[in-house]
C-alpha cells in the first residue's frame, strides 16, 4: 500500500513550526501579488488620458465626415470643399494612431512596475523560503522512511545507529538538551536519549519508531540497573522482543 507523503514532522512544536512557516510564505505571496496589481491599476488609471486622445480623434473624424457630407451638395463650391475637406482625414488617424500608443506604452509601463515592484520581493523570499523547505521535509521524510525499512527492525541496531548519528554530528549544547551525560551513555550501551536527540532534530520522535516495532509505548527512558546495554523499555507484559543486550 502506498503511504501517504509526509510534509510535516511528527512533533507538535515542529509541526507547528513548519505550518507557522507555511502560512507566512502563503501570506506573503498573496500579500505581493495584492501590491502588484493594486500598482498596475494605479497605473492604469493614465489609461483616461490616452482614451480621450483616441476618443477626441474619433469624434474630429466622425465631425469631418458629416461636414464633407454636408458641403458637398453645395452649387459650384460643394466639389471643390468637399476635396478640401478630405485631404484633412488624416488628422483624425493620427490622433486615434497616437492615443493607441500611449495607451500601449502606458499598459507597458503598468505591467512592468506591476511586476517588478510585487514579483521582485516575491521572487527573493521564495527563492529563501522553497530550497529550505525542500531540504527540511527531505531530512524527516528521508529518515522516516529510513525507519519504515526492514533492516529497521533490527531495533537495538537501530538505535545505535541514530544515536551514533547524535554523537558525532549533533552540537554539544543539543547534546546536552537530550541527555545529561552523553558520552557515558554511548559508551554504557544507553541509547534511547541519543537516538531521541536524532530525529528530534528532524521532528519525529523515536516512540513512534519504537511503538511501530515492539507495540510498546515509553513515558521516559528506563534507567539501566546493569552495565548491559539497555535500548528500550517494554510497557506491555508478555513482549517477544528483548530488553537487554543485542537482538
Amino acid at each position: 500500500m502506498m503511504r501517504m507523503i509526509k510534509f510535516y514532522p511528527d512533533l507538535p512544536v515542529p509541526r507547528l513550526g513548519y505550518i507557522l512557516a507555511d502560512t507566512l510564505a502563503l501570506l506573503w505571496v498573496a500579500a505581493c501579488v495584492w501590491l502588484g496589481v493594486h500598482v498596475y491599476d494605479a497605473v492604469m488609471l493614465l489609461a483616461v488620458i490616452a482614451n480621450g486622445i483616441v476618443a477626441t480623434g474619433q469624434q474630429l473624424g466622425i465631425g469631418l465626415s458629416n461636414l464633407q457630407g454636408s458641403v458637398a451638395g453645395l452649387p459650384v463650391v460643394g466639389s471643390n470643399l468637399h476635396d478640401a475637406l478630405g485631404s484633412l482625414s488624416g488628422i483624425p488617424g493620427g490622433i486615434i494612431a497616437q492615443g493607441q500608443a500611449d495607451l500601449d506604452a502606458i499598459q507597458r509601463l503598468a505591467t512592468v512596475l506591476g511586476v517588478s515592484i510585487g514579483g521582485a520581493p516575491l521572487v527573493v523570499v521564495l527563492l529563501r523560503f522553497i530550497p529550505w523547505r525542500i531540504a527540511k521535509t527531505r531530512g524527516f521524510r528521508n529518515l522516516d522512511h529510513l525507519l519504515r525499512q526492514p533492516g529497521a527492525r533490527a531495533v537495538s541496531t537501530t538505535m545505535q545507529v541514530l544515536a551514533g548519528r547524535a554523537i558525532y554530528t549533533l552540537p554539544y549544547d543539543e547534546l546536552l538538551r537530550y541527555s545529561p551525560d552523553p558520552i557515558a551513555e554511548w559508551r554504557e550501551g544507553r541509547y534511547y536519549n541519543l537516538a531521541r536527540a536524532t530525529m528530534a532534530v528532524e521532528g519525529l520522535d523515536v516512540r513512534g519508531y519504537l511503538h511501530r516495532m515492539e507495540g510498546v509505548a515509553l513515558s521516559e527512558e528506563p534507567a539501566p540497573r546493569t552495565r548491559e546495554r539497555v535500548y528500550y523499555q517494554p510497557m506491555l507484559e508478555g513482549s517477544d522482543l528483548p530488553v537487554h543486550g543485542d537482538e
